[in-house]
């Protein structure tokens, strides 16, 4: 059986494969779990053609899980286009993620697959509603002039870096105290006043693109990464604001270790601002090695 998942939006895209793992577990007393992804991992064509056909002997049924396989090897497509037809009749269970736009391999998996779907990027008013659905989820009942203030500044498709606000505000939140204690608190902690120019996540230049959080963060996970740290000094920008997104980053990269060492980094950063840059160059270095 196969499931396809196409589509840019990594958040909506990892919740559903933790949504398949989650299902698998609990209807399945035997089974095993695999998974690959192609941005971390280095995977042969052996490899990948051993996990399409392999049969575990210790699990009735087993879960293999794809991630952006397909962009890493080209040979990968044309092992799964061979392979698909017996895929489809196979007990086990194939998800496919690729956050590549339709191409080629996608008209093979809409013939082959139980089902495909699409994890695009969510705009105004869908934003909307995942950000009040979630914020509530987390205990924060944010209004509506408040959610839109969070995804103007965060921009579309920004699930992470909301989910991410929404975590520090849940930290900065009081044990007890009314709404408006917790409104006032807030206000403080992050600097938001009355007035026009209200700031929630920080803003870029439009045209600036090299001043993007996001781009540096790319950037720190390449071999630019210490060049990075030193544009990002240079640009004049905060650099411990940066640290947020480099963690959101981690977090969907599964990196365990590195995303509590960042919250280490983030730590000392706040402690010894002065020392921000240097802290950050040793952080990016440990992942690196």
């Amino acid at each position: 059986m196969i499931y396809f998942l196409r589509g840019v939006n990594s958040y909506t895209a990892i919740k559903k494969i933790n949504e398949f793992k989650e299902a698998f577990k609990k209807k399945n007393e035997s089974f095993l779990i695999e998974e690959l992804d192609g941005e971390t991992d280095e995977i042969s064509e052996a490899q990948f053609f051993s996990m399409l056909g392999q049969e575990s002997l210790f699990a009735e049924k087993r879960l293999v899980i794809f991630k952006n396989i397909f962009s890493k090897n080209e040979a990968f497509a044309e092992l799964f286009t061979k392979n698909a037809g017996t895929l489809k009749k196979s007990r086990d269970i194939f998800v496919f993620w690729e956050n590549a736009p339709k191409n080629e391999i996608s008209a093979v998996f809409e013939k082959y697959s139980e089902k495909v779907q699409e994890v695009g990027l969510l705009k105004f008013p869908a934003l909307d509603k995942w950000l009040e659905k979630r914020s509530k989820e987390m205990g924060l009942g944010l209004n509506k002039d408040e959610r839109a203030l969070m995804i103007e500044e965060a921009g579309e498709g920004a699930e992470w870096a909301l989910e991410g606000e929404l975590e520090k505000l849940v930290l900065e939140k009081p044990q007890q105290g009314t709404s408006q204690d917790l409104a006032s608190a807030t206000a403080r902690a992050r600097g938001i006043f009355q007035q026009k120019n209200i700031r929630v996540l920080p803003k870029y230049p439009a045209k600036a693109d090299a001043q993007s959080p996001f781009v540096f963060v790319e950037k720190m996970f390449g071999p630019r990464a210490l060049l990075a740290v030193k544009e990002l000094s240079l640009s004049g920008q905060d650099i411990q604001r940066f640290i947020y997104v480099l963690l959101w980053k981690l977090k969907q990269k599964r990196m365990y270790s590195a995303y509590f060492e960042g919250i280490k980094a983030e730590s000392q950063m706040r402690r010894d601002p002065k020392n921000s840059e240097e802290i950050l160059e040793r952080f990016i270095s440990s992942i690196k090695t």
